[in-house]
């Protein structure tokens, strides 16, 4: 029989429900059956009290249409979120089938959005379809002072690898880390960059650097998941000034501020601007 003939009968239909975790090139691989189920040479993995959902919607509101998923408390990519969540989104693929089938449907493509804990044993993920991200607002280019480019970007043009320093973390607090390397550079030099430390299989977690003073760098949302000893990447920040651009970086020609704007605004009711 086929997809539809099974999913469509009476008493022949026996559904299993295939979930993707993907962030790169890591998986984490579950289903909602008894057994183990393999499907395109990957092993999805049944769970010890079962792992469901509440449901795919197609309301055509994306915010309507997300996803529930309630599974184990101590299931794998659940644990990443246990604290601070990863740098990186994690995104879901959600496959349908019928045991003994070998036709597989790809029926929803979203992310995770959040992961809670209702109970001791149990865990909720919250997953939002992808089309959610476009009903929310994009960035405008706006005349500012300030530029307006993020730091390391193409619009900005630096090249990121030509200013990362490589450091052992010696010690750490709560919410900074302490190196004897970064005590080679002025106070403020890495403020509002950021520090990077490789997780395998090529993927990196990152902390945005809020405070340089000597050896310390205090960071935005504490250090969750770095240890002493451990190797680190920082990379400077940038003021967002005309003086920082050219005397740091070099790179005044792709400055996106306008430092001399005018104080007025077209809007205070003078007539005359």
């Amino acid at each position: 029989m086929s997809f539809n003939s099974r999913e469509h009968s009476l008493a022949a239909g026996a559904p299993i429900r295939l979930y993707e975790f993907k962030r790169g090139v890591l998986r984490w691989l579950y289903n909602s059956s008894d057994r183990d189920i393999t499907h395109n040479t990957q092993i999805f993995r049944s769970q010890v009290g079962g792992i469901t959902d509440d449901g795919i919607r197609q309301t055509g509101q994306a915010s309507a249409d997300s996803l529930s998923i309630t599974a184990p408390a101590s299931l794998e990519v659940a644990q990443l979120y246990r604290g601070l969540p990863p740098t990186n989104t994690i995104d879901l693929v959600i496959y349908d089938m019928h045991h003994g089938e070998s036709e597989v449907l790809v029926s929803w493509i979203g992310e995770i959005a959040s992961v809670n804990w209702p109970k001791l044993d149990r865990c909720t993920i919250k997953a939002t379809p992808f089309d959610a991200s476009l009903d929310q607002p994009g960035l405008r280019m706006t005349w500012q002072r300030g530029c307006p480019h993020a730091l390391y970007t193409p619009a900005c043009g630096v090249d990121r690898n030509a200013y990362k320093v490589s450091a052992v973390v010696q010690s750490l607090t709560g919410v900074s880390i302490s190196s004897g390397t970064f005590d080679a550079f002025p106070d403020g030099w890495f403020a509002g960059g950021y520090i990077e430390w490789p997780i395998g299989s090529g993927e990196f977690d990152l902390r945005a650097i809020e405070t340089h003073v000597g050896q310390v760098l205090t960071l935005l949302s504490g250090t969750a998941r770095i240890v002493p000893g451990q190797g680190i990447t920082a990379y400077p920040g940038c003021g967002h000034v005309v003086q920082i651009c050219h005397t740091k970086f070099n790179n005044l020609p792709n400055n996106g501020g306008i430092p001399h704007l005018s104080g007025r605004s077209p809007f205070d009711g003078n007539p005359v601007f």
